[in-house]
């Protein structure tokens, strides 16, 4: 086999990771923590008297899962849920409407990052500790496509940041999805598909860092 390559390996003889990561945490652009409270009561309020603007994250290539979600959200919320027309623009307003920035007009070269994923989760896909602005630059080492040791150290660091930042509204989401899981789960077994039972369920665990 062919002596392997790692672009950031790479990039790192470069630029010190340590310069680099500390760039990348010191950057995040956050909801201010007290407004964050006040969005997260807005959420749950919305979610528990069946607000019909509630969104999540298509499921799958074209939005092809979309139906089993249709169906999970009015059998085990009643709720009618809606599905983002662009995959993001719910989250992209919600941190524009409630931080100094907006894309393109005075925010450049940044991406808008949901820090724990679960974007199909209407618990977290507006969830506003769950969502931020990261330097475009960073947001590579975030994602579910980076891989390796180092993609793997940063989005540690980057999601300890946030769980302790707003750990309050975290550890309530945490708690009402301990609530939530066993019915969530049977239903799942009885209605979903094997291969599409897996994708499901991930989305409705808690969240926990190292």
């Amino acid at each position: 086999m062919d002596k392997m390559i790692d672009g950031y390996k790479q990039f790192f003889e470069i630029v010190k990771k340590e310069d680099f990561f500390e760039f990348g945490l010191k950057n995040i652009i956050t909801i201010e923590k007290e407004t964050v409270s006040i969005l997260w009561k807005e959420l749950l309020y919305n979610i528990e008297n069946k607000s019909k603007d509630l969104f999540i994250r298509s499921f799958g290539r074209n939005g092809r899962g979309n139906k089993s979600f249709l169906n999970f959200y009015k059998s085990i919320f009643s709720i009618d849920i809606n599905f983002d027309p662009i995959n993001n623009l719910k989250p992209t307003q919600l941190l524009e409407k409630n931080t100094a920035y907006k894309k393109n007009k005075n925010i450049f070269n940044y991406q808008v990052s949901h820090v724990f994923g679960h974007t199909k989760n209407v618990y977290n896909f507006v969830a506003p500790w769950n969502i931020v602005y990261i330097p475009r630059i960073v947001d590579p080492f975030t994602g579910h496509e980076a891989k390796g040791e180092y993609a793997d150290e940063f989005k540690k660091l980057f999601q300890k940041y946030i769980f302790q930042k707003f750990y309050t509204e975290i550890e309530e989401y945490n708690k009402i999805m301990e609530t939530l899981y066993p019915k969530i789960e049977e239903w799942v077994d009885l209605n979903i598909t094997e291969k599409e039972r897996k994708d499901i369920l991930k989305e409705f665990k808690k969240i926990e860092v190292d």
